[in-house]
């Protein structure tokens, strides 16, 4: 019966440590598996994180573009303001200046010198000349320096002075109005001032 006994015990033995085999190979297998699953929850909660912490600084970035694009349109609405103040001023003080000039002796010189000027562009019979209201007290003068039958009327088109003639026969018009010549440098002043607006 020893002999039974010896075997049964060795069996149980073998048993026991079969079982402590087991045991401790499903604990490690257990602990690389919860390791693994806390890596990867590690993993995920990172990358989530990072996605969260790109939404974030694409927002805020988005926001300060935003508000950098805001603070520079108004900048440059503020410059354009200011370059229309100062040519609105140059060009004011301009048109007062020929203003004055065309209370002068030498405007009427010039106008009549402007006249002969339209009666060489124009040479139907059918021109009308247009002055301001002001140099109509001139229209025998224009008459005669332009050399032929013609029309002289007042425009109020025409602010400063100078003279504009029409031929509707041939469709042309010669104009040499100082508010047209003020208008052209007013055009020339933009493109050459330099009062550039820049970004």
């Amino acid at each position: 019966m020893p002999d039974i006994v010896s075997k049964t015990d060795n069996f149980l033995k073998a048993i026991e440590k079969y079982a402590a085999e087991q045991r401790s190979k499903i604990e490690s297998e257990a602990e690389e598996f919860k390791s693994k699953e806390l890596n990867k929850a590690e993993e995920d909660g990172l990358k989530e994180a990072y996605v969260l912490l790109q939404k974030k600084m694409l927002s805020i970035n988005t926001s300060i573009a935003r508000e950098l694009s805001k603070a520079e349109n108004a900048s440059r609405k503020s410059t354009f303001a200011k370059r229309q103040e100062i040519e609105d001023k140059v060009f004011e003080r301009a048109k007062e200046k020929l203003l004055e000039y065309a209370g002068t002796d030498k405007y009427i010189q010039k106008l009549l010198e402007s006249t002969k000027t339209v009666s060489e562009k124009l040479t139907a019979d059918d021109v009308t000349l247009y002055v301001c209201e002001r140099d109509l007290k001139l229209k025998n003068k224009i008459i005669s320096a332009f050399g032929r039958k013609c029309d002289v009327q007042a425009s109020n088109e025409i602010q400063i002075g100078g003279i504009m003639g029409i031929s509707r026969k041939v469709g042309l018009l010669a104009d040499e109005t100082l508010d047209t010549k003020l208008q052209n440098q007013r055009e020339w002043f933009c493109e050459n001032s330099g009062l550039t607006i820049t970004a």
